[in-house]
């Protein structure tokens, strides 16, 4: 199976920034900056030009303070090593997660299944949110899906340590995210393994809430 996991800043939802309801907690360099987080829409359903179905535009940060617009080493991905001269993959579970606000550990907040993922930033345009406002919005995205293979886990479910924890190295960990915001998951040894085993069972098994759909009360 390919697999990539992806460590982003956490919301609640994913529809967007909304100032003392849903706020980015965590994150990287860009966040930092300017206090913007450019996965603040990843699970939003979008409808796009030319799609009969809405689709999740997904982004994690691959570039940093010293390298603009670094790439996403595709090729890394397992059975994707011939990948070196190609721009995307497909068919790809794409696993997002983020440092629990409330909790010391990396969760699973929500997936995506049979994505498209990039080497580099894709865009999109949208019209802006903003009532009588005539500008785009443009989207930078790294991965895509149809929105019906997207999960966002509710965040009482995303608490639960045993369940949906991912390991990080310089934690101590045997495994799991190093430095980067990207973890391929090709370490070769028997508790990897174990791990991934688990957590794709309960990837295919999830039957819960799926707050896709849902959005912050803002009133």
């Amino acid at each position: 199976m390919k697999l990539l996991f992806c460590n982003i800043a956490w919301l609640d939802y994913y529809k967007g920034i909304y100032e003392g309801v849903d706020m980015p907690v965590g994150g990287g360099d860009y966040f930092k900056q300017t206090g913007d987080a450019l996965e603040k829409y990843n699970f939003e359903a979008v409808e796009i030009e030319g799609g009969t179905e809405p689709y999740c535009l997904g982004f994690v940060e691959t570039q940093n303070l010293k390298v603009k617009n670094k790439q996403l080493h595709i090729e890394k991905i397992k059975g994707c090593e011939e990948y070196n001269s190609k721009d995307s993959v497909e068919d790809v579970l794409v696993i997002y997660c983020a440092k629990h606000p409330a909790h010391n550990f990396i969760t699973v907040v929500g997936w995506y299944k049979y994505a498209t993922v990039y080497r580099y930033y894709q865009q999109m345009e949208f019209p802006s949110h903003i009532p009588d406002d005539d500008n785009l919005y443009i989207q930078d995205y790294n991965a895509i899906a149809l929105a019906k293979n997207c999960v966002l886990l509710p965040r009482r479910e995303r608490s639960l340590y045993n369940k949906w924890s991912v390991p990080k190295k310089t934690s101590g960990a045997a495994f799991g995210f190093g430095q980067s915001n990207l973890w391929f998951a090709q370490e070769d040894n028997e508790y990897v393994k174990a791990y991934l085993d688990k957590l794709i069972k309960q990837i295919k098994e999830y039957d819960g809430d799926n707050w896709l759909y849902e959005y912050p009360d803002i009133n």
